[in-house]
């Protein structure tokens, strides 16, 4: 007896609990609204692994011109006011030495950021 009372309480509450829409196209509106968020997080994606590539590209040619000019400086005896060319070439070879280094390390982060991750994660 007391479970017919409870499921008549329980159909009430149900049938009184029932939402309306608020406007008639509200389902098609917010499935537009996903579907575009999704088109947008496509691009954003799709820019993101091609800058991470043009940091590559840049990289690498920032590698070969310094390699390039390391061999240079020693030729060119550029004159420095009081200061050896030696201690130019030490400090360019150094600077970048640290370039690479700091550089490299960023651009594996992001290339492994991008590449590992799944369409799960937001």
């Amino acid at each position: 007896m007391e479970e017919n009372s409870n499921d008549k309480i329980m159909k009430e509450i149900l049938t009184k609990a029932s939402s309306e829409m608020p406007f008639p196209d509200f389902e098609d509106e917010l499935m537009s609204k996903i579907n575009e968020l999704e088109v947008e997080e496509k691009a954003v994606q799709e820019g993101y692994r091609r800058g991470v590539a043009f940091s590559w590209v840049f990289f690498i040619v920032g590698i070969i011109i310094g390699v390039v000019l390391t061999q240079l400086i020693p030729q060119l005896k550029i004159p420095v006011q009081g200061v050896d060319s030696e201690v130019v070439q030490l400090i360019f070879q150094v600077g970048f030495i640290l370039f690479i280094l700091l550089h490299f390390e960023k651009l594996m982060t992001m290339t492994r950021g991008g590449l590992f991750k799944t369409k799960n994660q937001v």
